[in-house]
């Protein structure tokens, strides 16, 4: 069985887990979307001064891309990570939920600011330097979890006699961590170097 088929079998078996990862993290979106207008003017003025600090860094050649590189890669590592050990606990469904919803927020938070303050320019913003990295990102949480999700669920059913089996899963578990975090890294490369690329063209 090919990698297509799987993921289309793994998807069928767990359409239910994703129509509620994703409908968790489009809520984070439109809520962050909506803490927008409700931002004191002082804090609008810090983050605008932030994001004009980004531009500028996004066409300045002269920055360690290599710190970046590991800044972004270390940013969203932690997620993947924090996924992995929560899916090693009994409760751990609704924290990862959680993370799901705040890595949601995010983005919907950055967005709209950007929309918001920026009008035309801060569409484009948006599409050039948080779009292409994100279209890595999201599709990864999401998949992993799910993944993570029914690995929790995988443990409260299992029981004392299947010890060999759980080890066995566990094993699997980490090493399919370890290719998620290999994808990160190819989201952080596409965040250090595409994105400020993009960026530069637009400035």
């Amino acid at each position: 069985m090919n990698i297509r088929r799987k993921m289309k079998l793994h998807i069928a078996e767990n359409k239910w887990q994703y129509l509620l990862i994703t409908l968790i993290f489009v809520l984070g979106v439109i809520i962050g979307d909506y803490k927008v207008t409700g931002l004191a003017g002082g804090i609008k003025s810090h983050l605008l001064s932030l994001i004009d600090e980004y531009i500028k860094g996004g066409i300045n050649s002269d920055l360690n891309k290599e710190a970046i590189l590991f800044n972004s890669f270390l940013n969203q590592a932690k997620s993947i990570l924090a996924i992995w050990f929560l899916g090693l606990t009994v409760i751990g469904m609704p924290i990862i939920l959680g993370v799901v919803f705040y890595k949601g927020f995010s983005l919907g938070f950055t967005i709209a600011f950007l929309v918001k303050e920026k009008a035309v320019s801060g569409i484009l913003i948006s599409i050039l330097s948080i779009l292409p990295q994100n279209l890595v990102y999201i599709p990864l949480i999401i998949i992993w979890s799910v993944i993570g999700i029914n690995f929790s669920v995988y443990i409260a059913r299992s029981k004392a006699g299947s010890i060999v089996s759980l080890g066995g899963a566990l094993i699997s578990y980490t090493l399919l961590m370890i290719v998620f975090l290999a994808i990160v890294l190819v989201g952080a490369f596409i965040e250090t170097y595409l994105s400020p690329w993009f960026l530069s063209l637009f400035v």
